[in-house]
């Protein structure tokens, strides 16, 4: 059913290539894991032309939505499967990765992710030649000047900076802010496992089993990794949160060298 969209995606002028992606592509795929497929453009493909072809294959759909990236997420007819199609603009696409891989230029986490899913997505369509030719590219070693700036970025976001995410998670306690607790955990963790990548010279997964690909994969863990998450996410919007995340930066300082 997949490749029949494929084949009718490959119609459309503006689709130069299309990927799986996501746990499917790595083989880390288990039963509750949906289909991510990416279809590259060179000009936007509008709802009215992929809605027909949508509405064929599935039972329903949630289309055009902005939750990264654009998306339409739908129910498949076969086997109740959920089909996830994210649309890029190729040419933005590898813009973003080249500032990474060639430029070395830092995010607020997930800085390597465009790049890890370019380096495994199964290329299931590829009009010229634009994934392969990319992915050839971009298959170097990481980048030690990279590693560096996502490093000294992100540990500048945590907590060198002003106004650091720890100290905006201490204030946001000292009021009891709950939403605003939960808010400065999350953008912990981003910064947080993007040094961690960093530091194993790993392209960053994305955002699903980190804490399991971190613990099979990565070489460089900063002391009790698993049960200091525990920690922090069972005690988040509790008085502990912000004595949990300081224990966290202070171990991930020494795997650091700080």
């Amino acid at each position: 059913m997949i490749q029949n969209i494929f084949n009718e995606y490959a119609r459309f002028p503006q689709v130069c290539a299309m990927a799986v992606g996501g746990s499917r592509a790595v083989k880390r795929n288990d039963r509750y894991s949906d289909y991510d497929v990416y279809v590259y453009c060179l000009e936007p493909l509008s709802l009215e032309e992929r809605r027909p072809v949508l509405e064929k294959y599935c039972n329903s759909m949630a289309l055009d939505n902005h939750f990264r990236e654009r998306e339409d997420i739908c129910i498949m007819e076969e086997d109740g499967a959920e089909l996830n199609i994210i649309y890029r603009d190729l040419n933005g696409f590898l813009e973003a990765i080249a500032k990474v891989v060639e430029r070395f230029e830092p995010l607020n986490g997930y800085t390597t992710a465009l790049w890890h899913s370019l380096l495994t997505g199964r290329i299931a369509y590829d009009k010229g030649r634009h994934l392969a030719s990319a992915r050839e590219k971009y298959s170097v070693p990481y980048p030690q000047e990279l590693k560096n700036n996502i490093i000294s970025y992100n540990m500048n976001l945590i907590k060198y900076g002003m106004p650091s995410i720890m100290a905006q998670t201490e204030k946001a306690m000292r009021r009891g802010d709950l939403i605003n607790i939960s808010r400065g955990v999350n953008r912990f963790l981003d910064s947080y496992f993007d040094v961690i990548f960093a530091l194993n010279e790993m392209p960053h997964p994305g955002e699903k089993r980190q804490v399991q690909i971190c613990v099979e994969e990565c070489s460089i863990l900063p002391a009790n990794f698993e049960l200091n998450i525990r920690l922090l996410l069972n005690s988040m919007c509790k008085d502990p949160t912000a004595s949990v995340v300081g224990l966290m930066v202070t171990e991930l300082e020494k795997v650091i060298g700080l």
